[in-house]
């Protein structure tokens, strides 16, 4: 089956690479057991949904990168691209295969020449550490498994409201059925059977539009929101999921200790409850509506 992605720069989280009228790709690696790149590394090729074409390596340094029709039963090394380098919040560099010094480069998206936008075209550059030589492949659309389907996460204190992203924040929000940023995925993809105390499967909560895993904070502290690479799992990004505690409500907690879970800061009355905007934290749990979830089928 052919895995789907939309590829993002680190430059910007709201942009992502597109052909014409696709954005979502597919990582064609029917060629990584017998070509490597220069560090042995398994190379791919990159095929655009909606147009089937391929990128192409580009015409020298600081040229555009090209397309050309992909042709699944042809070996043209042209299109063949490998990923380099440590990853940085789940981005990496990608390079041309046979030339590790050649890699994509959102063209002039740094600040001085006013960022990434719509419309900035790819090309290839040499490394120089710049958010704009970054990427990340974010998985989408049929390819996550049959558990990995997007979910909302309900809050028993407000059911009206559900987890969202706002401003790079994990927030409250007023259920809107339109709102990419309010589907999330259970994803057990790489979490090496980790366990809780109880015996409880651990998973990373991925935020379906930002691509972004939640991360447990400090005690009382909002949580995080960061990028994460499929190729490794921090343990910090681990969550469980504990009993029912009824209505198919359940407290999630963290990995590392059952006793801090997911909550909704302040979501109780004599705080004034849970409302739209409200932050969501990590705090010791007391049982309370505002710290047990409900994951429900994204309709």
């Amino acid at each position: 089956m052919a895995h789907m992605f939309r590829i993002q720069c680190r430059a910007s989280d709201d942009l992502s690479l597109a052909i014409v009228n696709g954005e979502v790709w597919h990582k064609d690696a029917r060629y990584s057991c017998s070509i490597k790149d220069e560090a042995g590394r398994p190379t791919f090729a990159l095929v655009n949904k909606a147009t089937g074409d391929a990128l192409k390596h580009s015409l020298g340094y600081y040229c555009p990168v090209r397309v050309i029709k992909f042709e699944p039963g042809y070996l043209d090394e042209s299109v063949l691209w490998a990923e380099g380098g440590d990853p940085v919040d789940g981005y990496r560099r990608i390079h041309m295969m046979n030339n590790a010094d050649y890699i994509f480069d959102a063209e002039e998206a740094i600040p001085p020449y006013g960022g990434a936008r719509d419309g900035t075209r790819l090309i290839l550059f040499r490394w120089n550490g710049g958010l704009n030589q970054l990427w990340r492949m974010v998985p989408c659309g049929g390819d996550v498994l049959e558990h990995e389907k997007p979910l909302r996460v309900v809050c028993h204190s407000n059911q009206a409201l559900c987890l969202s992203v706002r401003d790079g924040a994990v927030v409250l929000a007023d259920i809107d059925h339109k709102d990419p940023k309010q589907q999330w995925i259970v994803s057990f993809q790489n979490t090496r059977r980790v366990t809780d105390a109880e015996g409880h499967r651990s998973f990373v909560l991925m935020n379906w539009s930002t691509g972004k895993a939640m991360k447990r904070s400090g005690d009382g502290e909002p949580v995080e929101l960061v990028g994460h690479s499929l190729d490794s799992v921090d343990v910090a990004l681990l969550w469980t999921r504990g009993n029912d505690l009824g209505e198919e409500f359940y407290c999630i907690r963290t990995v590392c200790d059952v006793g801090l879970v997911l909550d909704v800061a302040g979501g109780v009355p004599e705080f004034g409850g849970a409302h739209d905007g409200t932050q969501i934290i990590v705090f010791p749990c007391h049982g309370g509506a505002n710290q047990r979830w409900s994951m429900l089928p994204f309709d």
